[in-house]
């Protein structure tokens, strides 16, 4: 019987699994704790893959009596090395799943890895999905990608660097052909885990907000500026192989983030964290677009005495010329490298806020356009540019803001700031006092009036200063970094109508929404209730639906392209109900807020699952979630959220 390549692959797995175990094995010996310390480590193991294949509960018990027999030093050596053989258990199935991909890719094209954007566009063409159903699919389709806050996180980035370096040495094993070569990664990875072993392997104190920035920055600045352009040509170019019609993909994925945002999840966040959080995004955004064009500059070296250029693109030149007091490239021919070098100029401009840099970063975007509809001129249409395409995409996607920060607060701060503020200014005398009629009826006069109700000589206390410092803070980075720096207020703990209300309140007073004398309304921001319980998920739908009966509020989702944000909470309400109650609640409560809306012609629905990692937190799959959803939300509009 012919033995197939997922059992060939399966077998590797296998093969990786003990090859490292061996490894870490060898370390435990000579530098962890000798003999006493593997054999106990081994016997253990033995007992637990009993335990596994049976359900002997006789060989449960004596691994429990085992490890209560143990010494406290060498019990914990004993679970620091559990803890490390499932780190490279880890390691050697990410292995494998790349494994498995490139088999997929080196067999016939008619052999599809299942869940891969190959056997989506496959099952596109299965189905007969038109071209134009194709196009309208993809104006609609929308997917966002959250990276939450984690002021409790344990591992340190040190140990995480160990881990993909290890990945690193044993995907060069498949490709290692000699004895020499084995030997020196069996080596490299030996002393790998023998740092490990020897590293600290836990934070011993809570980062910092901005040190968790730093963190998060990390996965931008190592993958995520990479493999986001990536997934969108790989799309565009599937498109074309079998539809033989090139589509321009819109940037349907994107990442946001939680971090020096969420200052409900951790109260270290003030309105000077976000700020600065904003400030190392685009610092660490220019850098790249900086290298990227760096590398662009090099390649394209064409000259016109071999290709003929846009006449466009030779005026802006001279614009730059005249504007920068610069000449470029010193080639003159090389009319590309011209360009991109003054390009450069604009960003070292930007990055010292220099009113000749970019003001924006649809200014850049239009240069690198400029190139790309020049090069059209001369080079073959069939075989595009990828790395000027890739630039244009990630421009296009991260903008000068890199990832839209999302501001989170809790319901009752907004409250308790209100009820401050307006017993200073005469509105109410306590406002935290009155039923949720009254709060509605105050907060919709308020937002009516077009006078602001904080003076500059107005003082409060340092709560409520924060929350409105807070707010104040969203419309600098909006107008420093661009709109979609900040784009979505979430509200902890959303109750009733008044806990929304009351962010437009002072958002009204950041200049972020505003009515005008003629009734017109603008506003600049999201305001995204948080439902997280049982109940406000079961009282969630007649909430928006009273919400949406407020003409004024209409009007807020007119200026904000009639779109609704809500997000769903699976930690509490998981917590709060059980995982299966929860979920078949966050099910109802789609489904039923979705019915409703269809009532308020043209309001859209996009929803922000708030997913984890873990079961209780709604984690699994993220394939298998999208497809777990009520059918007919996922036809409008839909923002995913998982934890990194």
């Amino acid at each position: 019987m012919e033995t197939t390549s997922e059992e060939i692959s399966n077998v590797s797995l296998l093969k990786d699994v003990e090859y490292l175990t061996t490894i870490l094995d060898e370390v435990l010996l000579h530098e962890g704790g000798g003999e006493t310390l593997l054999n106990v480590v081994k016997e253990i193991r033995v007992l637990s893959k009993e335990v596994r294949e049976t359900h002997d509960e006789n060989t449960q018990e004596k691994i429990k009596l085992k490890i209560s027999e143990l010494e406290p030093g060498i019990r914990q050596k004993v679970i620091r090395a559990f803890s490390m053989h499932l780190h490279i258990l880890n390691i050697a199935e990410q292995n494998y799943r790349t494994r498995r991909r490139r088999e997929y890719q080196s067999q016939d094209a008619n052999i599809i890895q299942p869940g891969s954007l190959e056997a989506g566009v496959k099952q596109l063409m299965d189905n007969n999905v038109s071209p134009d159903q194709i196009t309208d699919l993809l104006s609609k389709l929308s997917l966002e990608l959250i990276m939450t806050a984690h002021p409790t996180e344990a591992t340190r980035r040190t140990i995480l660097q160990i881990h993909k370096r290890i990945a690193q040495l044993l995907t060069s094993l498949d490709y290692s052909y000699t004895r020499y070569e084995k030997k020196l990664i069996k080596e490299r990875i030996s002393n790998e885990i023998t740092i490990m072993w020897q590293t600290e392997e836990i934070r011993q104190n809570k980062p910092s907000v901005m040190k968790e920035v730093s963190n998060g920055l990390y996965y931008f600045d190592r993958i995520l500026f990479d493999v986001l352009p990536k997934i969108h040509d790989d799309l565009e170019d599937l498109l074309f192989e079998n539809y033989n019609q090139r589509w321009t993909i819109p940037s349907f994925l994107r990442f946001g983030s939680w971090i020096g945002g969420d200052r409900d999840g951790n109260p270290n966040v003030k309105a000077t964290t976000t700020f600065d959080t904003l400030k190392h995004h685009r610092e660490l955004v220019l850098r790249k677009y900086k290298e990227a064009i760096s590398t662009l500059k090099d390649r394209l070296s064409h000259s016109d005495s071999k290709v003929d250029f846009s006449e466009e693109i030779r005026a802006s030149i001279e614009k730059d010329r005249q504007e920068l007091n610069e000449i470029g490239w010193y080639k003159e021919d090389e009319v590309y490298r011209v360009k991109l070098s003054l390009m450069l100029k604009k960003l070292d401009y930007t990055e010292q806020d220099d009113p000749r840099g970019y003001e924006k970063s649809e200014e850049l975007l239009a240069d690198l356009q400029l190139i790309r509809e020049s090069m059209m001129i001369h080079h073959p249409n069939h075989n595009p540019v990828k790395l000027l395409r890739k630039v244009i995409r990630q421009v296009d996607l991260f903008g000068f803001h890199l990832a839209s920060l999302d501001v989170r607060n809790h319901s009752g701060e907004h409250e308790s700031a209100l009820t401050e503020i307006f017993h200073k200014v005469g509105i109410a005398d306590e406002y935290k006092s009155l039923d949720e009629k009254e709060k509605v009826s105050t907060l919709i006069s308020v937002l009516e009036n077009p006078r602001p109700l904080i003076s500059i000589y107005d003082e409060f206390s340092p709560e409520t200063s924060e929350v409105i410092d807070t707010i104040r803070v969203i419309k600098r980075a909006q107008d420093t970094f661009g709109l979609r720096a900040i784009e979505v207020y979430l509200i902890s703990m959303t109750d009733n109508v008044s806990d929304i209300l009351e962010v437009l309140v002072l958002a009204k007073e950041a200049g972020l929404y505003r009515v005008y004398p003629n009734g017109k309304v603008v506003s600049r921001l999201h305001v995204a209730p948080l439902l997280e319980t049982i109940d406000d998920l079961k009282n969630g739908p007649e909430m928006i639906k009273q919400l949406f009966e407020i003409p004024l509020y209409r009007k807020h989702l007119e200026a904000r392209g009639d779109l609704q944000e809500i997000m769903l909470g699976y930690s509490d309400s998981s917590k709060d109900g059980g995982n299966i109650t929860a979920n078949w609640e966050l099910y109802k409560a789609q489904q039923d807020i979705h019915a409703m809306a269809s009532d308020y012609g043209g309001v859209k629905l996009k929803y922000f699952h708030g997913r984890g990692g873990s079961l209780g937190r709604g984690g699994g799959p993220l394939y298998t979630s999208l497809l777990s959803q009520p059918a007919i939300t996922l036809g409008g509009w839909g923002k995913n959220y998982r934890t990194r």
